[in-house]
């Protein structure tokens, strides 16, 4: 009878069991990880090469099984160029690099589960021409000429870039091979030449580059040139001072174009002349009055100096001035929700108005926040107009301000109201406190 009941016992534990095992597995089954996913098939991609060093790269490929997602990178020489995380079988990056070999790679993630990386090979060419400085230096006795190498830049070896000089004299190009330095003999006449070097890099990227004109046997100025100045005072360090071409200058020889035109302020500085007009602000007034000065010369560096007419400059030091306009309801909610007064300044003008509220509200210190139009809490007064952000106000053509407080309620209210003028003078901080008492 034992023996029955432990069989019994057995098969109930045995079966047990077996529910058991078949739940587990299909927990197990239920919660086991995606499948790997499969490779990436019929990868490719086209380069666009753009001449600012950029690439445009076309890529696509077949949907690979139990993909959800693909990374993609593009890397070049160790470094990656351009990576994303994709959904669709497709990728269209733009970024810059050197010429050369680089990769594109894809991989299908199912989940966070990778596959196996499929890799094909980009073309990156090279559609940059190089880029040249040059300087040019004559003798009108001998018609000697030498064209100078500034800089020389390609973004692949310097040294494979090519240069030949047409000297535009009816002579045959001539190639520079070495130095950086070149010479040719022009007649012995007065004339102008403008001489071209012409680079070409391993890529066969050609720039013809227009070498500074030589101009034989030139001695002469320009003529004609005048210039005006918009104003006869100004305040230093915000007035700006504007000089103008009002007649062109002409020359024998070189092109108006190529006529330079560069103004001496006075005060050290210069700057040139850019269509029609340059413009300056000065900032130091121990030496007013400043009367600009126009240097005009030609491509044989013939030059005449143009004067223009005094400015005075005189430094701002006078802070601008605050009132407040309050209303007559003096203890009303609704009449402080907006705050108002003037700012004037009879120098540079007002710049901005600043105002900082604060409210006691029970035993709490509020600090207004202008930014976001909200009230912070504070252990003090002090701390409430250390946590508040000031509204910063411009005036209108009355020279008044006006300040909105959002959520404003009874209480001790307390702001402050201080002005800058254009060149950073700060007025006096006025302060004006209101128990509001009534909505």
């Amino acid at each position: 009878m034992h023996a029955q009941r432990r069989f019994r016992m057995s098969a109930v534990i045995a079966a047990a069991a077996l529910a058991v095992g078949a739940v587990c597995g299909t927990t197990a089954v239920a919660s086991a990880a995606p499948h790997k996913p499969g490779g990436i098939t019929g990868l490719t991609a086209s380069v666009t090469a753009h001449a600012d060093t950029s690439y445009d790269v076309s890529a696509s490929w077949n949907t690979a099984a139990n993909a959800t997602s693909y990374r993609v990178s593009i890397t070049k020489g160790g470094a990656t160029l351009a990576s994303a995380k994709v959904t669709a079988t497709s990728w269209s990056p733009t970024f810059t690099a050197s010429p050369g070999t680089a990769s594109l790679n894809v991989k299908a993630l199912a989940g966070h589960r990778p596959g196996k990386t499929s890799t094909i090979s980009l073309e990156l060419d090279d559609v940059t021409p190089p880029s040249g400085a040059f300087s040019t230096t004559w003798d009108n006795n001998t018609g000697d000429a030498t064209i100078t190498q500034d800089s020389l830049t390609d973004n692949g070896p310097v040294s494979a870039v090519t240069r030949t000089v047409d000297w535009n004299d009816g002579s045959a190009p001539e190639a520079w091979t070495a130095g950086t330095t070149i010479n040719h003999t022009y007649p012995k006449v007065a004339a102008r030449y403008v001489p071209t070097v012409t680079l070409e890099d391993a890529s066969a990227n050609v720039n013809v580059v227009d070498v500074p004109a030589v101009v034989i046997d030139d001695t002469e100025p320009p003529t004609g040139a005048a210039y005006s100045v918009n104003r006869s005072t100004a305040w230093a360090s915000f007035t700006k001072v504007k000089v103008t071409e009002t007649s062109a200058p002409t020359d024998t020889w070189s092109p108006t174009p190529f006529i330079t035109r560069v103004v001496d302020w006075g005060d050290g500085t210069s700057s040139p002349i850019v269509d029609g007009s340059a413009t300056h602000v000065y900032t130091d007034t121990t030496g007013s009055p400043y009367t600009p000065a126009v240097t005009v010369s030609d491509e044989a560096h013939n030059s005449v100096v143009v004067e223009t007419t005094a400015v005075v400059v005189t430094a701002d030091t006078v802070a601008p001035k605050v009132k407040l306009t309050l209303p007559k309801a003096k203890h009303s909610v609704k009449a402080f929700k907006t705050l108002r007064g003037k700012a004037t300044d009879g120098q540079t003008g007002v710049k901005r108005v600043f105002l900082k509220a604060v409210e006691k509200r029970g035993a709490s210190w509020f600090g207004y926040n202008a930014k976001k139009h909200t009230w912070v809490r504070a252990a003090s007064k002090k701390k409430a107009f250390a946590h508040s952000v000031a509204f910063a106000l411009k005036t209108d053509s009355l020279h008044r301000w006006a300040a909105k407080l959002a959520g404003l309620k009874k209480g001790a209210l307390v702001y402050k109201v201080w002005a800058t003028d254009q060149v950073g003078n700060r007025s006096a901080t006025v302060t004006h406190s209101a128990t509001l008492t009534r909505a």
